[in-house]
């Protein structure tokens, strides 16, 4: 690899059509070429440093050997960047990806584990930025197969690891576990991918942070509605598909910068940080308290706030119980929403104010409804959706709740979290439980 300015290098690999008569991954080839071209068009990367294997070129041994000769030639100073358009899945422990030459009735054999020829890799690399892009899904790979398919729901936990292991890694994949990445005829190209590329080439304004950056939230911000959403309105398709994200510890960062961005009128005066988030029932109060830094003068200082002047100022502060107000709120809209309408496919509800963000989606999984809710604290002003608190998930089947704080940005206690807002589903779970007494008797 020669030094380049940029020091950014990037390997794509797109398999569309298979040695051994595996089921073709529709639009593969059309992905990879346009993530190239946003690469030298776009990043201004030179065309020696983007490596481009497409179908027969990306054979096992290119994999396992050529890529990681690639990775351990990388510097300090480097980025690294990795596409893949095809079939993968997880088995004996590890997530694989396939080939070329992946052969159906020796899948596990001839497939390769990408802890093994990427991130390990990376891991043991002196470089300490990079980038991954997977288009695959996490299902079965079946004889009639209509999108990008997977033997098993890829685990997102070897995924978490690697980012873990250094403060400027991002994995973005185009959708959640058990879900299913879909290609349209009418774009030409994986519906997740086409996103991907309008987003970081600067043609999705809702993508765009403070005007001139995509970042690693603005990006993953976006890709998770607009994928949903063009699914919902724009395709028969009546699967789900939810893109999934696992980003670096340390926060958001800038992934590209848009060209063009009015300087002036995207200065602001100072900057909030949060040194912790408390919770503190006794007084019904969610608070953080709060470093602010002083502009000197700089377009965007929360992505270069070194020297800044520090400054006092208020900590941020909301009741509990308006949170609580406001999920049971919108708890009752999507209740409402059942009520009155048939629906088939995903429905997303939203409640944003000046503090707070709750997203919430409705599916089915076969017979059962989903509800998937989302807290979000706008406490920073460094991510434009908010600082994530808490998910959580409700089973109306089951009438089951159960929260997560995986991807919360603070050190939170799942059951402290729990106990305190798990009230708040009371009226809906006791919607579905009179509703399925009530289906069992009559």
């Amino acid at each position: 690899m020669n030094e380049e300015a940029y020091n950014t290098y990037a390997v794509i690999i797109a398999v569309e059509n298979y040695q051994f008569g595996i089921k073709k991954v529709d639009y593969a080839k059309n992905d990879a070429q346009a993530f190239q071209q946003w690469l030298i068009n776009n990043l201004k990367i030179p065309q020696e440093n983007v490596k481009l294997w497409l179908d027969v070129d990306a054979t096992k041994s290119a994999l396992t050997e050529e890529l990681r000769f690639e990775i351990s030639r990388l510097n300090e100073n480097d980025k690294f960047i990795f596409y893949y358009a095809g079939h993968g899945f997880f088995d004996g422990g590890h997530n694989k990806i396939t080939t070329w030459d992946t052969h159906p009735y020796n899948i596990q054999e001839t497939t390769v584990s990408l802890n093994q020829i990427l991130m390990g890799p990376l891991r043991n690399s002196i470089c300490n930025k990079s980038l991954i892009f997977i288009d695959a899904c996490a299902s079965r790979i079946e004889e009639q197969l209509t999108s990008r398919e997977i033997i098993f729901d890829m685990n997102p936990s070897e995924f978490t690891e690697f980012v873990q292991s250094n403060n400027y890694r991002a994995m973005f994949l185009s959708c959640s576990r058990g879900e299913k990445s879909y290609s349209s005829p009418t774009l030409k190209h994986g519906i997740w991918t086409h996103f991907l590329i309008k987003a970081l080439s600067g043609e999705a304004c809702e993508a765009i942070d403070r005007g001139r950056f995509i970042t690693s939230t603005s990006l993953q911000n976006y890709l998770s509605r607009a994928v949903p959403d063009f699914i919902k309105s724009s395709t028969e398709i009546r699967g789900t598909q939810k893109p999934w994200a696992e980003v670096s510890s340390s926060g958001t960062f800038v992934i590209c910068e848009i060209p063009g961005a009015d300087d002036e009128n995207n200065i602001i005066d100072f900057i909030l940080i949060p040194e912790r988030l408390i919770i503190d029932v006794d007084h019904d109060l969610i608070w953080a308290p709060l470093r602010g830094l002083k502009n000197d003068g700089r377009s965007y200082p929360m992505y270069d706030y070194e020297g800044l002047e520090e400054i006092d100022v208020e900590a941020y502060c909301i009741r509990i119980s308006k949170v609580k107000d406001e999920i049971r709120n919108l708890l009752e809209k999507i209740l409402d929403f059942l009520l009155n309408y048939d629906w088939e496919e995903e429905v997303l509800f939203e409640s944003n104010d000046d503090k707070l963000n709750i997203t919430a989606f409705l599916n089915e999984d076969g017979e059962n409804i989903i509800i998937s809710l989302g807290i979000s604290l706008k406490i920073s002003g460094l991510h434009p959706m908010g600082d994530i608190i808490f998910d959580s998930e409700f089973n109306t089947e089951k009438t089951e709740l159960k929260i997560f704080t995986d991807h919360c940005d603070y050190i939170l206690d799942e059951d402290e979290i729990y106990n305190i807002f798990a009230d708040c589903w009371d009226g809906i779970k006791k919607f579905f439980y009179l509703k399925k007494n009530f289906e069992k008797n009559y």
